[in-house]
């Protein structure tokens, strides 16, 4: 079986711009989702946490329209 190296599956609906408003409401999305914690989902939560927190402060620090 083939998987996905990805943390995110296989990039389908993902927005290519890691640092954009777009990839911040696709995490939000991945978060809406999974909203109980379990040992199937862990590193996906982990993980978007994370990326939400880059985002964040990319954005603070060269492009404030991800605040807008």
């Amino acid at each position: 079986m083939l998987r996905s190296r990805s943390w995110f599956g296989g990039g389908w609906g993902r927005p290519k711009n890691l640092h954009s408003l777009e990839h911040l409401k696709y995490l939000y999305n991945v978060l809406s989702r999974n909203q109980t914690v379990s040992e199937h989902n862990r590193g996906l939560l982990v993980e978007s946490l994370r990326s939400i927190a880059e985002i964040l402060i990319w954005g603070d620090q060269n492009d404030s329209s991800v605040f807008e």
